[in-house]
């Protein structure tokens, strides 16, 4: 398989960075635009996108989901990669977990985790629709 390098760029919050999307691999077809969107995302969504991650093989130590810079590209590149239906669907089985055992421990990780890069960012006021759009 070819690896393209064409990266993308994209911010979390306030965090910008910069990533290969996946469905360029292998793609030999000229880049002809970029597409760029605003998605609104919450920290519970954050946490889904992480626990995608971790149990798709990932770590949270410093050398990947534990450094800030990894982690935000991780971020960004999950939520192209899985899409809002397989994060809904993570958020879903998050609900389900119980307090105690493995997988609580790991999500309580997971959310000390999306505290330490997120916080609770600000939220810009929606824009206002254009005249005669």
């Amino acid at each position: 398989m070819l690896f393209n390098t064409d990266k993308a760029q994209g911010m979390v919050g306030e965090n910008h960075a910069t990533f290969f999307p996946s469905h360029r691999e292998g793609n030999d077809s000229p880049v002809v635009m970029q597409v760029s969107m605003s998605l609104p995302v919450s920290l519970e969504d954050i946490e889904a996108v992480l626990w995608i991650a971790v149990n798709g093989g990932m770590t949270l130590d410093e050398r990947e989901l534990g450094d800030d810079q990894y982690a935000h590209e991780m971020v960004l590149e999950t939520l192209l990669h899985e899409g809002g239906n397989r994060i809904y669907n993570a958020r879903m089985d998050i609900e389900e977990i119980k307090p105690g055992g493995g997988q609580w421990a790991l999500l309580m990780m997971i959310r000390k985790r999306v505290r330490d890069l997120y916080g609770r960012p600000s939220v810009p006021t929606p824009r206002r629709e254009l005249a005669g759009a």
